[in-house]
């Protein structure tokens, strides 16, 4: 019962706060009982002839009851026990006592926040014996990651195709040119193009594709001549 055990938790942590207190209502108590005993024993001795019963007789006017015939009583023995009955209903039955229970409420609401931070502690704490996760939904995942992934090559492909195609139409566009024009335009277009043909075409070697063609072309033969 977490109820319960806020509340047990709410009285723990009281009682320093609660000794306290009864020590305060103690002294305080002791205090009046010496001074009702001192002058009130002569006229009152019912309720004041000694010491302990000075201090009863104090105790039960902390409850309020017996007021009124105890400050007539004290009247008739002199004006000022007004004061004496005043303060000490002023600070034992209101102010001890509300400070008793701001103790109480304090020490309840510090229970109330341990036990929440107790429940914050073990929803955030990992899970001892977690779920074997579903092999069919790993699988779904995965081939969902692999179609993303496909998606995204296919997207780069399109975006480099686009790129190099204005190139290849500005290479071939050169290449008509420079044939067209032949000669040594033509010529410096295939030098460029090919280093080794330019290098051949300057020492008089034949080039190896060039060597390759005329193997390949048929002889004629001195009829065809």
């Amino acid at each position: 019962m977490p109820q319960l055990r806020v509340l047990l938790v709410a009285v723990g942590r009281s009682l320093p706060g609660t000794v306290s207190f009864l020590f305060v209502g103690a002294l305080i108590l002791y205090v009046y009982a010496v001074i009702g005993w001192i002058s009130f024993a002569d006229h009152d001795p019912a309720h004041y002839g000694s010491l302990g019963r000075a201090g009863l007789t104090l105790f039960l006017l902390m409850t309020l009851e017996g007021l009124g015939d105890a400050v007539h009583a004290g009247l008739a023995v002199s004006p000022f026990s007004i004061i004496y009955y005043a303060s000490y209903v002023l600070l034992a039955s209101f102010v001890l006592v509300n400070v008793l229970i701001g103790v109480v409420l304090n020490a309840l609401e510090e229970a109330r926040e341990m036990e929440k931070e107790a429940h914050r502690a073990e929803r955030a704490a990992p899970d001892p014996h977690p779920a074997a996760p579903d092999p069919g939904r790993v699988a779904t995942q995965d081939a969902d990651d692999l179609l993303l992934r496909i998606a995204a090559v296919r997207s780069a492909l399109d975006d480099m195709e686009a790129r190099l195609a204005p190139r290849e139409r500005g290479t071939a566009r050169h290449d008509r040119a420079g044939a067209g024009r032949g000669g040594v335009g033509g010529r410096e277009v295939s030098e460029r193009r090919c280093p080794a043909a330019a290098a051949a075409a300057i020492h008089g070697w034949a080039h190896p594709v060039d060597q390759r063609a005329a193997a390949r072309r048929p002889k004629m033969s001195p009829k065809d001549k």
